[in-house]
């Protein structure tokens, strides 16, 4: 089973026009990456895995119009967490959709009863960074309680950003490690192993039963990747490790691709390896049982 827990929303519902492809060069350290993709464009990237979790992230109720990490054409009557049930129903037996909802927003439980109920998400994304949030918040720590309760797991953006406004300590794997803490139910992933925190992020997720991580956005920064990896193995905690893409930045086959070929890296440099049968577990790894899907 390969289960691709780390995607976002495709842009455009069909064909993305010519004059409407973006390209984006700070997700990959200055390296060109589309940011345009249509739901076919999603459909066959993902024709590798199992099951994929899709979502996007919920804007600033201050400034509700200016969309996070997003550039979509969908019609203006749909939110994000329309458009991952929307993309979700072009393979429901495959595409999982999950919701983001914004602890700040006033109507935020409404919109949780209508994706829950109505849309059929499985999980949540958030990025308190990106969201500008404080995650240890009374208004988060309700959302969390009620996530906790009905078993919904969330997916936090965890590590670095790019992006000026993004506050680093938000996003940070020491703050969640408060928040699993707090909630020791609640079931959570770290998203990246919190690059560049993997040291952090290990001792968060070998620490709490119900933290996991994922080993999206990690390849193309190769010696971060090994170091991040080793890390994980010597502290034995590569169990932990789900398997995500973060698509459209990279697709599953790519990260597949390069988590075998990291022992490759380790011997062209003389470094420790990590061992192959870790590697698979990472890539084989049932996160929908793991995280409680139904």
């Amino acid at each position: 089973m390969i289960v691709d827990v780390h995607t976002h929303l495709p842009t455009h519902p069909d064909t993305v026009p010519e004059d409407e492809m973006v390209v984006e060069t700070t997700w990959r350290s200055g390296e060109s990456v589309q940011h345009t993709h249509s739901v076919d464009d999603y459909v066959r990237d993902m024709a590798l895995v199992d099951k994929s979790f899709v979502f996007g992230i919920a804007p600033r109720p201050w400034r509700p119009d200016e969309q996070v990490l997003a550039a979509s054409r969908w019609p203006a009557e749909l939110n994000h967490n329309d458009v991952a049930a929307e993309t979700a129903r072009r393979d429901p037996d495959k595409i999982i959709p999950f919701m983001s909802l914004h602890p700040l927003d006033p109507n935020w439980e409404d919109e949780y009863d209508r994706c829950v109920g109505d849309l059929g998400c499985k999980g949540i994304k958030l990025g308190p960074n990106y969201q500008d949030f404080d995650p240890l918040s009374p208004e988060a720590f309700r959302l969390f309680a009620r996530l906790e309760a009905d078993n919904i797991p969330i997916m936090f953006h965890q590590g670095t950003s790019p992006f000026i406004y993004a506050p680093l300590a938000y996003a940070h794997p020491l703050t969640t490690d408060k928040v699993a803490m707090a909630f020791p139910n609640l079931t959570m992933v770290l998203a990246h192993l919190a690059h560049p925190w993997h040291s952090d992020c290990l001792t968060v997720v070998r620490k709490h039963p119900n933290v996991w991580t994922d080993v999206s956005a990690q390849f193309y920064r190769p010696y971060s990747f090994w170091q991040g990896m080793q890390f994980f193995h010597e502290w034995g905690v590569t169990e932990k490790i789900l398997f995500g893409s973060d698509w459209p930045v990279t697709t599953p086959q790519d990260n597949i691709d390069h988590l075998r070929g990291l022992s490759k890296y380790a011997k062209d440099h003389y470094l420790p390896s990590v061992p192959e049968n870790e590697i698979e577990g990472i890539i084989n790894r049932d996160a929908v049982e793991i995280l409680g899907i139904d």
